[in-house]
């Protein structure tokens, strides 16, 4: 597979790869731009085949969630999920669980269309603050949490 060459008005249109989280690195790049810097060499940027606005000009008729939820038992950990439910129909599936003593609290919430896609991206760019990867904890702020939801939620509404 080759990688094609645009120009930097066509890349306007899909997703840089240093800032798509479904992948590692350039694996997915299809396309990349020469621009020229200060010092005669080129900048190479490599582009995925996303479409920046794949959301864009829809009705606003989002169908689904990504949560931000705590628990008073786990102080300054989040578990970061989605949902096509409410986020508070969520926070009482996961409470109804065996293992959880006090209900979870929906600390913050973002109405997103494919609220899996953006969970999977958040989840590969906070994976440093992973607690587990079997789990979608994650310690770290709260503000940070919600920066990088509505950072990447960007492309999701």
């Amino acid at each position: 597979m080759s990688i094609k060459r645009i120009t930097e008005e066509e890349a306007k249109e899909y997703i840089p790869c240093s800032e798509d989280f479904t992948s590692h690195g350039i694996e997915k790049a299809q396309y990349f731009t020469l621009t020229p810097t200060n010092d005669g060499w080129e900048e190479v940027t490599y582009y995925t085949a996303r479409n920046s606005a794949m959301y864009v000009n829809r009705d606003g008729d989002f169908d689904s969630w990504v949560y931000i939820m705590s628990n008073p038992t786990m102080p300054g950990y989040y578990k970061i999920g989605y949902t096509k439910n409410s986020p508070e129909e969520r926070a009482k599936q996961i409470s109804n669980a065996t293992g959880v003593i006090v209900p979870m609290k929906v600390e913050w919430a973002f109405h997103c269309y494919n609220g899996f896609a953006l969970e999977q991206e958040c989840h590969h760019k906070l994976e440093k603050y992973r607690v587990n990867n079997n789990r979608e904890f994650f310690q770290m702020s709260l503000e940070e949490a919600k920066q990088t939801i509505e950072e990447i939620g960007e492309r999701y509404i």
